[in-house]
């Protein structure tokens, strides 16, 4: 009877297993067939649940409507969209050009810097021989391989371009609908159900909404601010590609842990190759002064308590979000995660706490149980003492 009740948990067990296994390859073949459409209703959303909290906030000032509110605030959002897209974009492919037809004497300029490094370190009595090591011969074919790829991929890359900028206009208009609707459907919708069921959906959808404003509101912020910095320090010492090494620098400020590191070496790559001591230093102390301020003052304060998860979660956040939807997913695998993380450790508070309050009572009716039969005993006690009584 026991060997069968074994055998028939582990059928039971391995079952579970290989239904699991089948449910996750048919999500990820359906994310596969719809996952791009997915994402752009996941973003449409995201800008929508913003964007609903800047109409509220313009309706705090006396005699606004909302109707008016919401105009102004795509109306802005409009402007900065059209701004990026005839101002930003084609200099930004001009600067990637330039950079491209540049990139050979870059390539070339290596070994002068290794050579430099070399008598740098030897003149403080380090010996490594870099540029002896590096093999010079094939970084002529290396840049121009590099340089004749920019070259001949700049219409695709701006053609990639043309296509990113139809997906955000058709967010942009999805999430116009849902911020002209400001959830009074949803609301609607959930009182159909009991409620304490209502609550707790309603409690879920706000941990969610709040998670994931808090921290798109606070990325962008940072990285805006990085992102110009980094275009006003590279303009101002005369270094090529300051556009789309700002946007990129930008962009890979908000991949935890380790995109402060990338953000700083792009722009000082490119500082040593087309600089000199003195522009990769300026490069260098102004960067590190903006994440320093950043990452010690205004992440925190810009952030706040959107995402409160242990590190490793972060890191494994990070990476399954970067497998799932590639840059999407690594940037917002995290506030991701923290919704998960944030609804587990209520819910998990919410048991913790039922079953020990179940348990206070369970003791309090033990004791209250070994006080009685201590009291029978008692007064059997005096009882068998004077029977007269």
């Amino acid at each position: 009877m026991i060997e069968r009740s074994w055998w028939f948990k582990t059928a039971l067990v391995v079952g579970a297993l290989s239904a699991f296994v089948y449910l996750a390859s048919a999500v990820g073949r359906l994310w596969g067939f719809l996952g791009d459409l997915l994402l752009i209703f996941f973003f449409a959303w995201l800008v929508g649940s913003v964007l609903i909290h800047v109409v509220n906030s313009l309706m705090r000032i006396p005699q606004m409507r909302r109707p008016l509110a919401i105009l102004l605030v795509y109306l802005g959002l409009i402007t900065l969209i059209a701004d990026f897209a005839f101002l930003v974009i084609p200099a930004t492919v001009q600067q990637t050009e330039d950079l491209a037809q540049d990139i050979p004497s870059i390539v070339a300029s290596i070994p002068i810097v290794l050579t430099n490094a070399d008598e740098v370190l030897g003149g403080i009595g380090i010996n490594l021989g870099i540029a002896d090591r590096v093999q010079i011969d094939p970084f002529d074919d290396i840049g121009q391989s590099i340089g004749n790829w920019l070259t001949l991929n700049a219409v695709p890359i701006l053609t990639n371009l043309a296509s990113a900028l139809f997906s955000v206009t058709l967010v942009i208009a999805i999430s116009f609908y849902i911020v002209l609707d400001g959830g009074r459907r949803l609301r609607e919708g959930l009182k159909v159900l009991p409620p304490k069921v209502e609550r707790e959906t309603w409690f879920v959808l706000t941990t969610i909404d709040e998670t994931f404003h808090g921290y798109v509101r606070g990325m962008l912020v940072v990285s805006t601010i990085y992102g110009v910095g980094t275009a006003s320090v590279m303009l101002a010492t005369d270094l090529p590609a300051a556009l789309p090494v700002a946007l990129i620098s930008s962009v890979l400020l908000a991949v935890p842990f380790i995109g402060d590191w990338l953000a700083l070496a792009l722009p000082l790559l490119i500082a040593i190759v087309k600089g000199d001591f003195i522009t990769f230093i300026i490069v260098l102390a102004v960067l590190l002064f903006v994440q320093q301020v950043m990452l010690n003052l205004l992440t925190p304060r810009i952030l706040g308590h959107a995402v409160r998860m242990p590190a490793m979660l972060v890191i494994i956040s990070v990476v399954l979000g970067a497998r799932l939807a590639g840059v999407p997913g690594a940037l917002l695998g995290v506030p991701t995660a923290g919704v998960i993380y944030t609804l587990g450790v209520h819910y998990g508070t919410q048991i913790r706490q039922r079953r020990e309050a179940r348990d206070a009572l369970d003791r309090e009716k033990r004791e209250s149980a070994e006080r009685k039969e201590l009291a029978e005993e008692v007064e059997r006690a005096l009882h068998v003492q004077d029977p007269d009584s």
